[in-house]
């Protein structure tokens, strides 16, 4: 017979779980069926808006907040699908890609936090492979057959 776990054992076995880090990523498309895309002013490479979800927050509201204090754009999070997820081995972390279902006007004016975002553009869905770092690839060529 299998005994519960008492409060305290319970907690010291799941502080000897792996952690991984959860990241949030959103396909803001325009009306046209372009993605947009930003340029971080702490990395090389363009991403998909997005960040990590902290302790106790749920990924969409994660989501939500994210784009929002990257772009300065309030989304519904009920607009919101999971279309991928992502194991980056490098750092262990796991994204969650979204894609949300509202267009995003390619003409909107963002805000762009000086210490996060250097810069944003819309492309062509094709266009990704060529900008997204390689752990995107086998979601860009699904996404894009």
């Amino acid at each position: 017979m299998n005994k519960a776990f008492s409060p305290e054992e319970f907690k010291k076995w799941l502080g000897e779980q792996p952690k991984k880090m959860v990241v949030v990523k959103a396909l803001l498309k325009s009306p046209q069926g372009n993605i947009l895309i930003a340029k971080p002013t702490f990395k090389d490479t363009w991403q998909l808006p997005g960040g990590g979800v902290e302790a106790d927050e749920n990924p969409e509201d994660a989501l939500v907040r994210e784009v929002y204090e990257e772009l300065g754009v309030h989304i519904d999070k009920q607009a919101l699908k999971v279309v991928k997820a992502i194991h980056k081995e490098g750092d262990d972390s796991l994204f969650l890609i979204y894609e949300y279902h509202n267009p995003i006007a390619e003409d909107d004016i963002f805000t762009l936090p000086a210490d996060e975002l250097k810069t944003y553009e819309f492309v062509l869905p094709a266009i990704l492979k060529d900008r997204l770092p390689e752990y995107y690839a086998d979601f860009i060529a699904e996404y894009t057959a």
